[in-house]
Parts: structure tokens; sequence; C-alpha cells
């Protein structure tokens, strides 16, 4: 008796797409964002009218709140580029600029090293709602459950 073999066949399909990212890369997407943050306050500053205004133009950027500065009149979410792209935008700050709508901004910065050319669109989500691409991120999160026993 012969003993045959067969290959067993396998459904090969995507799932997702990994990208790894060196730190030198991290601190060069940082200095990106700083140089962007940087022209749209100074942005901001300008289109002030009083003290006032001026006083309320913040950067709110570390609180996690769907958009990265307060202004007088405005709540903006700034993406920037050295030089261009297409702006990536998170589910929290997508969610954000549809409850917000025309409270909501989106400020695209090019060039934010060296001579920002700053876009200003607001109400984003309403613009873009029926064209958006979306991609799907995973996370992973690290629990240190027994932290406590390790210090």
């Amino acid at each position: 008796m012969t003993a045959v073999h067969t290959r067993p066949s396998y459904l090969v399909s995507r799932i997702g797409i990994a990208t790894i990212q060196s730190e030198s890369d991290a601190s060069i997407r940082r200095e990106v964002e700083l140089a962007g943050m940087n022209a749209v306050l100074e942005f901001e500053r300008k289109r002030a009218h009083s003290e006032t205004e001026l006083a309320k133009i913040i950067d709110v950027s570390e609180r996690d709140v769907g958009y990265d500065v307060e202004s007088f009149d405005r709540l903006i979410e700034v993406k920037s580029f050295k030089t261009s792209g297409s702006p990536s935008i998170t589910s929290h700050e997508w969610e954000t600029a549809r409850r917000l709508q025309n409270d909501y901004w989106l400020y695209i910065v090019e060039n934010s090293f060296d001579s920002p050319k700053i876009h200003t669109i607001q109400n984003p989500y309403e613009k873009f709602k029926n064209s958006v691409r979306t991609e799907e991120v995973i996370d992973v999160r690290y629990i240190l459950d027994d932290w406590k026993s390790k210090i």
C-alpha cells in the first residue's frame, strides 16, 4: 500500500498591518507635532482682537479631550506634517467633532518646520462623514496587577 501525501489547503487573509516605529521616528514625529502646535497657537494669537481673547487661547493637548487647542471662538484639533499627508483622526477625535459640530475645527499644518501653511476646516465631521476611510487599530495595554509587590 502506497501512502498518499496531500497538502492541506489553507486560506490566507490579511488581518492587519503592524508598523514598528523606531525611537528616532517617534522623536521626529513629536517635533513635527510641536512645530505644528506652535504655528497654530501663533496663528490663533494673530486672530485675537483683545487681551481677553488672547487669554482664552490654551494648549489642552495633554488633557485627552478630543482636540488640542481651546481658542476664544473654537476648539481645534491639530494635525501636523513635515511636508504634507493625509491626517489620521482617532475615534475619540472623530466623535468629539461629531458632537461639537461647528465649534470643532481641524487645522492641518503642512511644512511645519520651514514655512507652516495652516488649512482650517470647520466641522470636519460634516464635511468628511461620507468620504472618510476607516482603519481599525488594535491597541495593546499592559496591566501591572502586582505592581505593589515590585516596589
